[in-house]
Protein backbone atom coordinates (compact mmCIF):
# COMPACT_ATOMS: atom_id res chain seq x y z
CA UNK A 1 0.00 0.00 0.00
CA UNK A 2 0.66 3.64 -0.32
CA UNK A 3 0.84 4.44 2.71
CA UNK A 4 3.37 1.99 3.95
CA UNK A 5 5.75 3.60 1.50
CA UNK A 6 4.78 7.05 2.83
CA UNK A 7 5.80 5.56 6.38
CA UNK A 8 9.15 4.21 4.88
CA UNK A 9 9.90 7.81 3.91
CA UNK A 10 9.24 9.54 7.17
CA UNK A 11 11.02 7.20 9.08
CA UNK A 12 14.00 7.15 6.70
CA UNK A 13 14.23 10.99 6.90
CA UNK A 14 13.93 10.97 10.58
CA UNK A 15 16.52 8.34 11.24
CA UNK A 16 19.01 10.34 8.57
CA UNK A 17 18.02 13.77 10.69
CA UNK A 18 19.09 11.77 13.82
CA UNK A 19 22.26 10.33 12.65
CA UNK A 20 23.59 13.69 11.50
CA UNK A 21 22.37 15.06 15.02
CA UNK A 22 24.85 12.83 16.39
CA UNK A 23 27.61 14.23 14.30
CA UNK A 24 27.11 17.27 15.36
CA UNK A 25 24.66 17.82 18.70
CA UNK A 26 25.18 21.02 18.59
CA UNK A 27 23.47 21.96 15.81
CA UNK A 28 20.17 21.08 17.06
CA UNK A 29 17.93 23.79 14.57
CA UNK A 30 18.93 21.14 11.91
CA UNK A 31 17.41 18.40 13.35
CA UNK A 32 14.31 20.27 14.71
CA UNK A 33 13.68 21.53 11.11
CA UNK A 34 14.28 17.90 8.92
CA UNK A 35 11.67 16.72 11.01
CA UNK A 36 9.40 19.08 10.89
CA UNK A 37 9.84 18.85 7.21
CA UNK A 38 9.68 14.89 6.69
CA UNK A 39 6.62 15.38 8.26
CA UNK A 40 5.08 17.88 6.44
CA UNK A 41 6.11 15.49 3.47
CA UNK A 42 4.31 12.70 5.12
CA UNK A 43 1.63 14.64 6.03
CA UNK A 44 0.96 15.84 2.16
CA UNK A 45 1.80 12.48 1.04
CA UNK A 46 -1.31 10.94 2.99
CA UNK A 47 -3.41 13.27 2.12
CA UNK A 48 -3.24 13.13 -1.67
CA UNK A 49 -2.98 9.08 -1.27
CA UNK A 50 -6.47 9.74 0.59
CA UNK A 51 -7.69 11.66 -1.90
CA UNK A 52 -6.37 9.65 -4.99
CA UNK A 53 -7.97 6.26 -3.00
CA UNK A 54 -11.66 8.33 -2.68
CA UNK A 55 -11.40 9.27 -6.60
CA UNK A 56 -11.43 5.72 -7.35
CA UNK A 57 -13.54 4.40 -5.16
CA UNK A 58 -16.04 7.02 -7.14
CA UNK A 59 -15.04 5.83 -10.52
CA UNK A 60 -15.85 1.84 -9.57
CA UNK A 61 -18.89 2.70 -7.80
CA UNK A 62 -22.32 1.12 -9.88
CA UNK A 63 -24.16 4.10 -8.74
CA UNK A 64 -21.76 6.15 -10.71
CA UNK A 65 -21.82 4.21 -13.90
CA UNK A 66 -25.69 4.88 -14.37
CA UNK A 67 -25.55 8.62 -13.76
CA UNK A 68 -22.13 9.69 -14.72
CA UNK A 69 -19.65 8.96 -17.54
CA UNK A 70 -15.92 9.22 -17.19
CA UNK A 71 -14.86 11.93 -19.47
CA UNK A 72 -10.83 11.93 -18.21
CA UNK A 73 -8.29 11.99 -15.16
CA UNK A 74 -6.10 14.70 -14.54
CA UNK A 75 -3.72 15.16 -11.76
CA UNK A 76 -4.62 18.03 -9.51
CA UNK A 77 -2.58 19.42 -7.31
CA UNK A 78 -3.47 21.98 -3.96
CA UNK A 79 -1.78 23.91 -1.66
CA UNK A 80 -2.67 22.61 1.81
CA UNK A 81 -1.45 24.04 5.03
CA UNK A 82 1.19 21.14 5.36
CA UNK A 83 2.43 21.83 1.68
CA UNK A 84 1.30 21.00 -1.83
CA UNK A 85 -1.09 17.82 -2.23
CA UNK A 86 -1.30 16.18 -5.26
CA UNK A 87 -4.41 13.69 -6.59
CA UNK A 88 -6.25 12.03 -9.04
CA UNK A 89 -9.02 14.15 -9.97
CA UNK A 90 -11.89 12.36 -12.58
CA UNK A 91 -14.22 14.53 -14.90
CA UNK A 92 -17.55 12.80 -15.43
CA UNK A 93 -20.12 14.11 -17.57
CA UNK A 94 -23.59 13.75 -16.21
CA UNK A 95 -26.94 12.36 -17.88
CA UNK A 96 -28.42 15.99 -17.60
CA UNK A 97 -25.65 17.21 -19.90
CA UNK A 98 -23.64 19.37 -17.04
CA UNK A 99 -19.86 18.31 -16.02
CA UNK A 100 -18.78 17.53 -12.87
CA UNK A 101 -15.39 16.71 -10.40
CA UNK A 102 -17.57 14.80 -8.38
CA UNK A 103 -14.29 14.36 -5.94
CA UNK A 104 -14.16 18.42 -5.63
CA UNK A 105 -17.71 18.68 -4.84
CA UNK A 106 -17.62 16.02 -2.01
CA UNK A 107 -14.63 17.82 -0.33
CA UNK A 108 -16.35 20.98 -1.10
CA UNK A 109 -13.36 22.39 -3.39
CA UNK A 110 -14.66 24.74 -5.88
CA UNK A 111 -13.23 24.83 -9.95
CA UNK A 112 -10.37 27.43 -9.44
CA UNK A 113 -9.53 26.89 -5.59
CA UNK A 114 -5.75 26.13 -5.96
CA UNK A 115 -5.52 26.71 -1.68
CA UNK A 116 -7.75 24.15 0.90
CA UNK A 117 -9.72 26.04 3.48
CA UNK A 118 -7.05 25.16 6.35
CA UNK A 119 -4.24 26.56 4.39
CA UNK A 120 -6.19 29.74 3.41
CA UNK A 121 -6.97 30.18 7.48
CA UNK A 122 -3.33 30.04 8.04
CA UNK A 123 -2.66 32.81 5.43
CA UNK A 124 -5.16 35.12 6.87
CA UNK A 125 -3.92 34.85 9.75
CA UNK A 126 -0.75 35.85 9.44
CA UNK A 127 -1.90 38.54 7.15
CA UNK A 128 -3.67 39.78 10.13
CA UNK A 129 -0.63 40.77 11.95
CA UNK A 130 2.09 40.93 8.76
CA UNK A 131 2.62 42.21 5.00
CA UNK A 132 0.94 39.79 2.36
CA UNK A 133 4.49 39.04 0.70
CA UNK A 134 5.48 37.32 4.64
CA UNK A 135 1.85 36.00 4.85
CA UNK A 136 2.46 33.85 1.22
CA UNK A 137 6.15 32.66 2.96
CA UNK A 138 4.39 31.09 6.03
CA UNK A 139 2.95 28.02 3.99
CA UNK A 140 5.72 25.08 2.73
CA UNK A 141 4.37 25.71 -0.91
CA UNK A 142 6.25 25.65 -4.17
CA UNK A 143 3.61 26.16 -6.41
CA UNK A 144 4.43 29.81 -6.28
CA UNK A 145 1.91 31.28 -3.44
CA UNK A 146 2.98 35.30 -3.96
CA UNK A 147 1.48 38.24 -2.03
CA UNK A 148 -0.53 38.70 -4.91
CA UNK A 149 -2.68 35.05 -3.62
CA UNK A 150 -3.05 36.65 -0.20
CA UNK A 151 -4.79 39.94 -1.27
CA UNK A 152 -6.99 37.93 -3.36
CA UNK A 153 -8.03 35.98 -0.23
CA UNK A 154 -8.20 38.98 1.94
CA UNK A 155 -10.13 41.18 -0.95
CA UNK A 156 -12.42 37.98 -1.02
CA UNK A 157 -13.32 37.86 2.59
CA UNK A 158 -17.03 38.16 2.64
CA UNK A 159 -18.12 42.04 2.86
CA UNK A 160 -20.80 41.45 5.39
CA UNK A 161 -20.20 38.66 8.22
CA UNK A 162 -23.28 36.85 10.07
CA UNK A 163 -23.31 36.77 13.19
CA UNK A 164 -23.90 33.69 14.97
CA UNK A 165 -27.60 33.13 16.83
CA UNK A 166 -27.57 33.00 20.50
CA UNK A 167 -28.79 30.78 22.65
CA UNK A 168 -30.13 33.10 25.14
CA UNK A 169 -30.30 36.86 25.04
CA UNK A 170 -28.74 38.99 27.34
CA UNK A 171 -30.11 41.59 29.40
CA UNK A 172 -28.90 44.52 30.36
CA UNK A 173 -30.19 48.41 31.55
CA UNK A 174 -27.65 50.56 29.57
CA UNK A 175 -25.81 50.00 26.80
CA UNK A 176 -22.75 51.75 25.84
CA UNK A 177 -21.42 52.38 22.31
CA UNK A 178 -18.20 54.06 21.03
CA UNK A 179 -17.06 55.08 17.81
CA UNK A 180 -14.03 56.61 16.06
CA UNK A 181 -11.68 56.43 12.42
CA UNK A 182 -8.41 55.47 11.63
CA UNK A 183 -6.59 57.74 8.54
CA UNK A 184 -5.48 54.75 6.13
CA UNK A 185 -2.93 55.77 3.00
CA UNK A 186 -4.91 55.14 -0.07
CA UNK A 187 -3.08 52.89 -2.98
CA UNK A 188 -4.19 52.96 -6.47
CA UNK A 189 -1.62 51.33 -7.98
CA UNK A 190 2.01 52.18 -9.32
CA UNK A 191 0.58 53.26 -12.46
CA UNK A 192 -1.76 55.77 -11.14
CA UNK A 193 -0.76 59.79 -10.77
CA UNK A 194 0.16 60.48 -7.36
CA UNK A 195 -2.18 62.86 -7.05
CA UNK A 196 -4.90 60.16 -6.98
CA UNK A 197 -3.32 58.33 -3.50
CA UNK A 198 -4.91 60.10 -1.22
CA UNK A 199 -6.19 58.72 2.21
CA UNK A 200 -9.83 57.42 3.99
CA UNK A 201 -11.16 56.53 6.57
CA UNK A 202 -11.82 53.45 7.83
CA UNK A 203 -14.13 53.29 10.57
CA UNK A 204 -14.98 51.17 13.86
CA UNK A 205 -17.71 51.20 16.18
CA UNK A 206 -17.95 48.95 19.35
CA UNK A 207 -20.10 48.35 22.03
CA UNK A 208 -19.87 46.99 25.91
CA UNK A 209 -22.08 46.92 29.11
CA UNK A 210 -20.40 48.19 31.82
CA UNK A 211 -16.25 48.83 32.72
CA UNK A 212 -14.97 46.65 35.12
CA UNK A 213 -11.79 46.81 37.36
CA UNK A 214 -9.15 43.99 35.46
CA UNK A 215 -8.14 41.49 37.27
CA UNK A 216 -4.90 41.26 35.47
CA UNK A 217 -3.82 45.33 36.06
CA UNK A 218 -4.80 47.05 39.05
CA UNK A 219 -5.89 50.09 38.57
CA UNK A 220 -7.31 49.45 35.11
CA UNK A 221 -10.62 49.17 33.64
CA UNK A 222 -11.49 46.28 30.77
CA UNK A 223 -14.86 46.35 28.80
CA UNK A 224 -17.00 43.69 29.67
CA UNK A 225 -19.30 41.69 26.51
CA UNK A 226 -17.54 43.88 24.13
CA UNK A 227 -17.99 43.65 20.15
CA UNK A 228 -16.59 45.32 17.06
CA UNK A 229 -17.55 46.43 14.00
CA UNK A 230 -15.52 48.35 11.34
CA UNK A 231 -14.99 48.75 7.70
CA UNK A 232 -14.95 51.52 5.10
CA UNK A 233 -18.09 52.95 5.04
CA UNK A 234 -18.24 55.99 3.30
CA UNK A 235 -21.44 58.26 2.20
CA UNK A 236 -24.49 58.45 4.32
CA UNK A 237 -26.02 55.14 2.77
CA UNK A 238 -23.02 53.23 4.20
CA UNK A 239 -23.20 54.77 7.38
CA UNK A 240 -26.38 54.02 7.71
CA UNK A 241 -25.77 50.12 7.21
CA UNK A 242 -23.14 50.20 9.42
CA UNK A 243 -25.60 51.65 12.48
CA UNK A 244 -28.30 49.47 11.18
CA UNK A 245 -25.56 46.37 11.23
CA UNK A 246 -24.82 47.64 14.97
CA UNK A 247 -28.47 48.20 15.98
CA UNK A 248 -29.43 44.45 13.73
CA UNK A 249 -26.65 42.83 16.76
CA UNK A 250 -28.30 44.95 19.67
CA UNK A 251 -31.88 43.28 18.66
CA UNK A 252 -30.21 39.77 17.91
CA UNK A 253 -27.97 39.69 21.10
CA UNK A 254 -29.96 41.84 23.99
CA UNK A 255 -33.23 41.94 25.18
CA UNK A 256 -34.48 45.33 23.93
CA UNK A 257 -37.33 46.12 26.37
CA UNK A 258 -35.25 46.21 29.17
CA UNK A 259 -32.71 48.44 27.93
CA UNK A 260 -33.13 51.84 29.28
CA UNK A 261 -30.43 53.98 26.81
CA UNK A 262 -27.47 53.61 24.56
CA UNK A 263 -25.28 55.89 25.05
CA UNK A 264 -23.20 56.52 21.68
CA UNK A 265 -19.85 58.47 22.77
CA UNK A 266 -17.54 60.12 19.88
CA UNK A 267 -15.42 63.01 19.16
CA UNK A 268 -18.42 64.76 17.57
CA UNK A 269 -18.33 63.42 14.07
CA UNK A 270 -21.27 63.47 11.82
CA UNK A 271 -21.30 60.17 11.48
CA UNK A 272 -20.95 59.28 14.79
CA UNK A 273 -23.45 61.37 16.21
CA UNK A 274 -25.63 59.34 13.65
CA UNK A 275 -25.71 56.89 15.44
CA UNK A 276 -28.16 58.18 18.22
CA UNK A 277 -30.99 58.82 15.48
CA UNK A 278 -30.31 54.95 13.82
CA UNK A 279 -30.11 52.84 17.33
CA UNK A 280 -33.27 53.00 19.11
CA UNK A 281 -32.67 55.14 22.43
CA UNK A 282 -29.75 56.48 21.35
CA UNK A 283 -27.90 59.00 23.04
CA UNK A 284 -25.30 61.15 22.01
CA UNK A 285 -22.35 61.90 24.47
CA UNK A 286 -19.25 63.94 23.81
CA UNK A 287 -16.16 62.28 24.00
CA UNK A 288 -14.43 63.50 27.32
CA UNK A 289 -10.88 62.73 25.94
CA UNK A 290 -11.51 65.11 22.94
CA UNK A 291 -12.53 67.86 25.25
CA UNK A 292 -9.42 67.50 27.11
CA UNK A 293 -7.59 67.64 24.72
CA UNK A 294 -9.30 70.71 23.04
CA UNK A 295 -9.23 72.63 26.47
CA UNK A 296 -5.46 72.12 27.40
CA UNK A 297 -4.33 73.42 23.88
CA UNK A 298 -7.16 76.50 24.02
CA UNK A 299 -5.92 77.39 27.63
CA UNK A 300 -2.32 76.95 26.64
CA UNK A 301 -2.47 80.66 24.36
CA UNK A 302 -2.94 82.24 27.11
CA UNK A 303 0.66 81.57 28.27
CA UNK A 304 1.11 82.57 31.95
CA UNK A 305 -2.80 82.77 33.27
CA UNK A 306 -2.94 78.93 31.43
CA UNK A 307 -3.75 77.14 34.57
CA UNK A 308 -6.63 79.60 35.81
CA UNK A 309 -8.00 79.51 32.08
CA UNK A 310 -7.81 75.56 32.15
CA UNK A 311 -9.75 76.35 35.71
CA UNK A 312 -12.32 78.96 34.42
CA UNK A 313 -13.24 76.48 31.60
CA UNK A 314 -13.76 73.26 33.36
CA UNK A 315 -15.50 75.17 36.16
CA UNK A 316 -18.05 76.81 33.76
CA UNK A 317 -18.69 73.21 32.07
CA UNK A 318 -19.33 71.40 35.04
CA UNK A 319 -21.33 74.60 36.49
CA UNK A 320 -25.21 73.69 36.86
CA UNK A 321 -26.36 77.08 36.47
CA UNK A 322 -28.77 77.75 33.28
CA UNK A 323 -26.97 80.74 31.87
CA UNK A 324 -22.98 78.19 31.93
CA UNK A 325 -23.64 78.16 28.23
CA UNK A 326 -23.36 82.02 28.16
CA UNK A 327 -20.51 82.31 29.77
CA UNK A 328 -18.77 79.63 28.49
CA UNK A 329 -19.38 81.73 25.34
CA UNK A 330 -18.66 85.50 26.81
CA UNK A 331 -15.24 83.90 28.27
CA UNK A 332 -13.91 81.92 25.62
CA UNK A 333 -14.82 84.97 23.13
CA UNK A 334 -12.58 87.00 25.87
CA UNK A 335 -9.86 84.62 25.25
CA UNK A 336 -9.84 85.16 21.62
CA UNK A 337 -9.11 89.16 22.04
CA UNK A 338 -5.96 88.29 23.79
CA UNK A 339 -4.76 85.48 22.41
CA UNK A 340 -1.92 85.54 19.67
CA UNK A 341 -3.19 81.77 17.54
CA UNK A 342 -6.82 82.08 18.10
CA UNK A 343 -7.34 78.48 15.87
CA UNK A 344 -7.01 76.60 19.34
CA UNK A 345 -9.93 78.70 20.94
CA UNK A 346 -11.92 78.39 17.98
CA UNK A 347 -11.57 74.66 18.13
CA UNK A 348 -13.10 74.48 21.27
CA UNK A 349 -16.04 76.37 20.67
CA UNK A 350 -16.62 74.75 17.80
CA UNK A 351 -16.69 71.51 19.77
CA UNK A 352 -18.13 72.69 22.63
CA UNK A 353 -21.00 74.64 21.62
CA UNK A 354 -22.23 72.50 18.73
CA UNK A 355 -21.94 69.40 20.99
CA UNK A 356 -23.59 71.49 24.41
CA UNK A 357 -26.53 68.86 25.21
CA UNK A 358 -23.64 65.87 24.80
CA UNK A 359 -20.64 67.48 26.55
CA UNK A 360 -23.50 68.45 29.84
CA UNK A 361 -24.46 64.75 29.60
CA UNK A 362 -20.69 63.57 29.56
CA UNK A 363 -19.87 65.54 32.92
CA UNK A 364 -22.91 65.05 34.29
CA UNK A 365 -24.21 61.55 33.99
CA UNK A 366 -22.62 59.27 36.13
CA UNK A 367 -22.91 56.42 34.13
CA UNK A 368 -21.18 57.68 30.92
CA UNK A 369 -17.36 57.33 31.80
CA UNK A 370 -14.54 58.13 29.77
CA UNK A 371 -14.17 57.30 26.17
CA UNK A 372 -11.53 54.43 25.31
CA UNK A 373 -11.91 54.83 21.24
CA UNK A 374 -8.49 56.29 20.36
CA UNK A 375 -6.90 53.25 22.32
CA UNK A 376 -9.06 51.02 20.21
CA UNK A 377 -7.87 52.52 17.34
CA UNK A 378 -4.86 52.25 17.88
CA UNK A 379 -5.06 48.60 18.32
CA UNK A 380 -7.77 47.30 16.43
CA UNK A 381 -6.96 49.24 13.05
CA UNK A 382 -3.87 51.38 13.04
CA UNK A 383 -1.53 48.41 14.29
CA UNK A 384 -1.73 47.38 10.91
CA UNK A 385 -3.41 49.42 8.56
CA UNK A 386 -1.86 52.72 9.66
CA UNK A 387 0.73 52.55 12.55
CA UNK A 388 3.65 51.92 10.16
CA UNK A 389 4.38 53.62 6.07
CA UNK A 390 1.74 51.50 3.83
CA UNK A 391 -0.76 51.89 1.37
CA UNK A 392 -4.17 49.90 1.01
CA UNK A 393 -6.63 50.17 -1.64
CA UNK A 394 -10.03 50.76 -0.01
CA UNK A 395 -11.29 47.12 -0.81
CA UNK A 396 -8.15 45.22 1.23
CA UNK A 397 -8.90 48.45 4.05
CA UNK A 398 -12.26 47.48 4.33
CA UNK A 399 -11.60 43.72 4.34
CA UNK A 400 -8.67 43.50 7.11
CA UNK A 401 -10.80 45.64 9.40
CA UNK A 402 -13.78 43.47 9.39
CA UNK A 403 -11.62 40.55 9.65
CA UNK A 404 -9.24 41.76 12.76
CA UNK A 405 -12.94 42.56 14.27
CA UNK A 406 -13.49 39.10 13.63
CA UNK A 407 -10.66 37.37 15.23
CA UNK A 408 -11.66 39.83 18.77
CA UNK A 409 -15.10 38.99 18.07
CA UNK A 410 -15.16 35.28 17.56
CA UNK A 411 -11.16 34.24 17.90
CA UNK A 412 -8.94 32.39 15.82
CA UNK A 413 -10.34 29.54 15.97
CA UNK A 414 -13.40 30.26 14.37
CA UNK A 415 -12.22 31.75 11.37
CA UNK A 416 -12.71 28.52 9.28
CA UNK A 417 -16.33 29.12 9.95
CA UNK A 418 -15.94 32.72 8.48
CA UNK A 419 -13.67 30.82 5.49
CA UNK A 420 -16.05 28.44 4.77
CA UNK A 421 -19.00 31.25 4.40
CA UNK A 422 -16.92 33.35 2.30
CA UNK A 423 -16.27 30.49 -0.49
CA UNK A 424 -19.83 30.25 -0.51
CA UNK A 425 -20.37 34.07 -1.20
CA UNK A 426 -17.60 33.77 -4.08
CA UNK A 427 -19.19 30.59 -5.57
CA UNK A 428 -22.29 32.29 -5.72
CA UNK A 429 -20.77 35.51 -7.48
CA UNK A 430 -19.45 33.18 -9.91
CA UNK A 431 -22.88 31.37 -10.88
CA UNK A 432 -24.89 34.07 -11.02
CA UNK A 433 -26.86 33.56 -7.41
CA UNK A 434 -25.08 36.74 -5.69
CA UNK A 435 -28.95 38.51 -5.17
CA UNK A 436 -29.28 36.14 -2.04
CA UNK A 437 -29.99 37.84 0.97
CA UNK A 438 -27.15 35.75 2.08
CA UNK A 439 -26.38 37.76 5.06
CA UNK A 440 -29.03 37.28 6.99
CA UNK A 441 -28.07 33.15 6.75
CA UNK A 442 -26.22 31.84 9.58
CA UNK A 443 -22.88 29.94 9.32
CA UNK A 444 -24.46 26.75 10.70
CA UNK A 445 -27.08 26.96 7.66
CA UNK A 446 -24.21 27.31 5.39
CA UNK A 447 -22.74 23.84 7.28
CA UNK A 448 -25.74 22.19 7.09
CA UNK A 449 -25.89 22.91 3.13
CA UNK A 450 -22.85 21.41 2.24
CA UNK A 451 -23.60 18.23 4.42
CA UNK A 452 -27.40 17.55 2.37
CA UNK A 453 -25.26 18.07 -0.82
CA UNK A 454 -22.22 15.67 0.18
CA UNK A 455 -23.96 12.97 1.64
CA UNK A 456 -26.75 12.35 -1.36
CA UNK A 457 -22.81 11.07 -2.89
CA UNK A 458 -21.24 9.24 0.39
CA UNK A 459 -24.74 7.23 1.18
CA UNK A 460 -24.36 6.19 -2.33
CA UNK A 461 -20.51 5.03 -1.97
CA UNK A 462 -21.10 3.22 1.52
CA UNK A 463 -23.53 0.73 0.35
CA UNK A 464 -20.99 -0.58 -3.15
CA UNK A 465 -17.01 0.39 -2.43
CA UNK A 466 -16.29 -3.30 -0.88
CA UNK A 467 -13.98 -3.63 2.47
CA UNK A 468 -15.12 0.06 3.34
CA UNK A 469 -15.05 -0.19 7.24
CA UNK A 470 -17.39 1.35 9.60
CA UNK A 471 -14.31 3.81 11.05
CA UNK A 472 -13.63 4.61 7.81
CA UNK A 473 -17.54 5.59 7.02
CA UNK A 474 -18.08 7.15 10.11
CA UNK A 475 -14.41 9.26 9.18
CA UNK A 476 -16.27 10.54 6.29
CA UNK A 477 -19.36 10.98 7.48
CA UNK A 478 -17.53 13.22 10.07
CA UNK A 479 -15.36 15.26 7.76
CA UNK A 480 -18.22 15.88 5.34
CA UNK A 481 -20.37 17.45 8.55
CA UNK A 482 -17.61 19.83 9.10
CA UNK A 483 -17.26 21.62 5.58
Amino acid sequence: MAIVALLEQLVKGILDAEEKFFSNPKDFYSLETAVKSSAEAFSAGFLGEVLSSMDKQIFENSWRKGTYNAQRKRIRSMISSVGDVTFDCTYYRKTDGSYHYLLEEIIGLGKHERVSAAAEVMLLLEALKTSYAEAARSIPSKMGLTKTTVMNYVHGVAEEIPFEVPEEKRTCKYLHVEADEDHVAEQHGRWDPRENNKSFMSKIVYLYEIKQDSPQAKGRKELVNTFYFAGVYQGSDEIEKLWNRVQYFIDLYYDTDAIKQVFVCGDGAQWIKSGARYLDKGQFCADKYHLMQYINSAAGQMKDEKDVAKEELWHTLYSKKKDAKVRFDTYTQLMLSVADKQEPIQNLRAYVLGNWAAVRRTLHNKKVGGCSAESHVSHVLSDRLSSRPMAWSQTGADRMSKLRCYERNCGREKLIDLVMYSREIRKGLRTGTDDLPVSRLSLRQIRAEHYDQAMSYVERLQATIPGLTARKIASIREQIRLL
